[in-house]
């Protein structure tokens, strides 16, 4: 058998469609999973889904994909560890969120921001002004009306958008001159 986490349309009766188990969706039921007229414990699949955990998790955040999968989820690290996901599985709503960010076009680039979104709400900087070092930047003098993490994301990613494009500008004009003997 072989499971693949992607994107898929969700069943209206309250499972949780993660993929495609040898080119059926895969719904589950709780620790109930379905695939076409096939039903399985979770348990009995681990397998599969430790395979599909690897493959998508190494394309969102990388070869050591289980201290991020456990950041952004919430999850224990422990529960993260391959050896745990081989023999219990993750929870289905893990499963289709890994499936979906795998097939974003940027997937590295997805896990990058699910990283930072979840460093963001873990350390509660929206909230909590005294979790911030030093002098606040200008342009994030507090955030505006709205959601404030959405905000905060909007600002940061903005922030470190023009850092990025000064240090290459920078780097660009600062660089070392061509010796003749080159």
């Amino acid at each position: 058998m072989h499971l693949v986490l992607r994107p898929m349309t969700q069943p209206e009766d309250g499972g949780v469609c993660v993929g495609v188990l040898d080119g059926v969706p895969l719904t589950f039921h709780g620790r109930i999973a379905t695939a076409g007229d096939r039903e399985y414990e979770a348990k009995a699949i681990a397998s599969e889904i430790l395979e599909a955990v690897d493959a998508a998790a190494r394309e969102v955040f990388g070869p050591e994909w289980v201290q991020a999968l456990a950041l952004v989820t919430g999850l224990n690290p422990r529960t993260c560890q391959r050896d745990r996901v081989g023999r219990y599985g993750l929870p289905a709503p893990v499963l289709r969120a890994l499936g979906e960010a795998a097939f974003e076009p940027w997937p590295r680039v997805t896990g990058d921001l699910m990283l930072a979104c979840a460093r963001l709400i873990k350390t509660n900087a929206i909230e909590n002004v005294s979790t911030l070092r030093g002098e606040r930047h200008p342009r994030f003098a507090g955030p505006p009306a709205g959601n404030p993490v959405d905000v905060a994301m909007d600002t940061i990613a903005q922030h470190a958008r023009a850092l990025v494009r000064r240090l290459v500008s920078e780097r660009a004009e600062h660089r070392a001159p061509t010796l003749d003997d080159d």
